[in-house]
């Protein structure tokens, strides 16, 4: 019995002890915040991070720091970058990666592989971010206002997906699944940095993994609509001129259901029409005119909207194939319904001959105004 005993408390001790091998202690870990991939002009990967480090006494508050790394992959840069910090680096709490233009035009995959090798780093909350210029400049700025940078990036990238002008939330998971999927494409939230400010440019297309183009800040608000989205708003400003209604009307149509009908068809010939249609209701925040708003002048601003908006959605979708970018998923339907068809198709070419047939219908629905 006594034997027994000793043989239970030896096991537990070993379970026990096992336990706490892998541990480490918060004090000892260093936890990167923002993360930044850059090409340098000899071709070399450049990685930077915001680093939080631990308060030393219960008073003192938070600090972060900044350091960078190069190399010839985007683990050998991360490499050096570990070696010059102090702690154990973690990018357990990294809620943002960007990545610089050049480096977008090459490919995505590179900077990206080294997050899903690593079975410690988080993928599906870490906001992929696009910067026309380097990514090292956005995080060496290190504060805006109070906020650390890494903080300030999280909070601008959420309250501009309530502006629609990215939504849903693409995140480095949503973005990996996509690469995997040769019918479907995405676009990344834009952003710059123009003097002290960091500001929003629209979003980045993609084709495959190799930046194509861009959207401006409006167009990139009709691109989250056509995908049948929208966030807490979605604001236009359009002037309107058909006879005495003229002025600048500014409505939102957020908030409100997106209908879609998106339809695939594949004619006799070959060629892929794609029929694209969404309906709209609005409230107009500003109206600069003179004529009051009545409901006959709302069947004319209904009417006068939704060309306005048409002719947009067709720039948008011209833009779209322009760079090669099939966000819409045509593809991913003919794979699925026009399975033949799509095996005769070379997608990267095939995809910019699509036959899109838009139009946007707008419902002015309450004139928000005091007359």
């Amino acid at each position: 019995m006594k034997r027994s005993v000793i043989l239970l408390a030896g096991t537990m001790s070993v379970a026990v002890l096992s336990g706490c091998w892998d541990s480490e202690y918060l004090k000892d870990l260093t936890l990167a915040y923002s993360i930044g991939f850059d090409l340098t002009k000899d071709k070399r990967i450049k990685e930077t991070v915001e680093l939080i480090i631990p308060p030393e006494t219960e008073q003192s508050g938070t600090k972060n720091e900044i350091h960078s790394g190069e190399g010839i992959t985007t683990r050998g840069a991360s490499n050096e970058l570990r070696s010059r910090v102090r702690g154990n680096m973690r990018v357990i709490k990294n809620g943002i990666q960007i990545i610089g233009k050049s480096l977008a035009m090459e490919g995505l995959k590179p900077p990206m592989d080294v997050n899903f090798r690593d079975p410690d780093n988080p993928t599906s909350n870490v906001r992929l971010v696009i910067t026309d210029g380097a990514a090292s400049d956005i995080i060496n700025k290190k504060e805006v206002g109070e906020l650390k940078i890494g903080e300030f990036l999280i909070q601008k990238i959420n309250s501009l997906e309530k502006m629609s002008l990215f939504y849903p939330p693409e995140t480095m998971d949503t973005v990996f699944r996509a690469l995997e999927d040769p019918g479907q494409d995405f676009a990344l939230p834009y952003i710059d940095l123009q003097g002290e400010e960091i500001i929003a440019k629209g979003v980045a297309l993609f084709d495959d993994q190799k930046f194509s183009g861009t959207l401006n800040t409006e167009d990139s608000i009709m691109l989250v609509l056509l995908k049948g989205h929208s966030g807490d708003n979605a604001r236009f400003t359009k002037r309107i001129d058909d006879g005495p209604l003229h002025g600048d009307i500014s409505f939102n149509v957020g908030k409100k259901k997106v209908k879609r009908k998106f339809k695939v068809t594949v004619a006799r010939n070959g060629e892929v029409h794609v029929q694209l249609n969404i309906k709209l209701k609005g409230i107009i925040e500003e109206y600069t005119g003179t004529q009051p708003l009545d409901e006959k002048s709302i069947l004319t601003v209904n009417k006068e909207l939704s060309k306005i908006l048409t002719d947009q959605a067709r720039g948008v979708v011209r833009d779209l194939q322009k760079a090669n970018c099939d966000i819409f998923g045509v593809g991913r339907e003919l794979i699925a319904y026009h399975n033949n068809d799509w095996k005769r198709k070379k997608w990267s070419k095939d995809f910019s001959e699509v036959r899109f047939h838009t139009s946007v219908q707008v419902s002015i629905i309450n004139t928000g105004i005091i007359h």
